[in-house]
């Protein structure tokens, strides 16, 4: 399989700091490129996308060999994508305390 060219794109946006979290990769890789190349169905890695924690570990160091980082520093980014979804900012407490 011949490998895109945004692979390479995207990781030095990784190395850059460009990239931080897991779904900034996709402002540069088209989803397909990357659901098609795990072999995993479309509608399964759109979910995966919204709900990182469900990545098994297999395909999280595929992809980092795909896109030739550490895999820890695509643990990262996926863990950052995660603490992002999952833990509500300050300023939407504040919004809230202030609501009621």
């Amino acid at each position: 399989m011949v490998k895109d060219k945004r692979y390479k794109t995207v990781k030095n946006l990784i190395d850059g700091g460009y990239i931080i979290t897991f779904r900034q990769i996709f402002d540069t890789l088209p989803k397909s490129v990357l659901y098609k190349h795990l072999g995993i169905n479309s509608v399964r890695f759109k979910n995966l996308i919204y709900h990182v924690d469900l990545f098994i570990l297999k395909d999280i160091f595929r992809m980092a060999n795909y896109f030739e980082v550490e895999g820890d520093i695509m643990l990262q980014l996926i863990y950052k994508q995660y603490l992002e979804d999952h833990i509500p900012n300050k300023s939407s407490k504040r919004a809230k305390t202030k609501e009621n």
